[in-house]
């Protein structure tokens, strides 16, 4: 099995690309064609190698969240490679979650392919195990009730966990530090990120 390859795009198309790793080019379909960088520049991904009789398919992911998210949306009847990585590319990894954990049918239709039968299989099958990695996300991060309300804040604007986590790790503030004045200071280190 193949979990991760470090190496080159030698060619890619919409959202397929062969990357070269050491002479050898692995055909690799990935969730955004955005995260694919020139012909003779790096790539790094996570994969998800996955294996039929009659097939052999490499599924890329620049965050090991989103090989995780797609892993387990294959446990779900019905859904495919294909519909999962449709799923991916449609809807941020935070918001599938959160449609998820909060039962947002229409969220989930926003998906082609997706509709509220399929939808509310997902709910059903997904629900105990989104809940498991939306707690992965946060683990780490939230240590008090004020850290809490500065990552929901931040996820809310939009920022992926991998961001928050990285802008809120090392931060020390005052005791008497508000949480607007932490949520700005954090904002100002993400956009000096970025």
């Amino acid at each position: 099995m193949i979990g991760y390859l470090d190496g080159q795009v030698q060619w890619y198309k919409g959202k397929t690309v062969i990357v070269n790793v050491n002479g050898i080019g692995y055909y690799v379909e990935v969730t955004d064609a955005a995260i694919i960088p020139e012909v003779g520049k790096g790539i790094k991904l996570y994969i998800y190698t996955y294996v039929r009789e009659d097939a052999l398919s490499l599924y890329g992911f620049k965050e090991i969240e989103e090989r995780e998210l797609f892993t387990t949306l294959l446990t779900v009847s019905g859904i495919g490679p294909k519909a999962a990585l449709n799923i991916l590319a449609t809807l941020s990894y935070d918001s599938f979650i959160n449609s998820i954990l909060t039962e947002n049918l229409a969220v989930l239709k926003q998906v082609s392919g997706i509709g509220p039968k399929t939808a509310r299989r997902l709910i059903l099958e997904l629900q105990g195990k989104v809940g498991e990695l939306a707690n992965n996300l946060s683990q780490g991060i939230i240590k008090s009730s004020d850290d809490e309300e500065i990552y929901l804040a931040l996820q809310g604007l939009g920022y992926s966990p991998q961001e928050i986590k990285q802008s809120l790790s090392g931060m020390e503030f005052a005791e008497n530090t508000t949480i607007e004045e932490k949520i700005k200071k954090a904002l100002t280190r993400l956009g000096k990120e970025r």
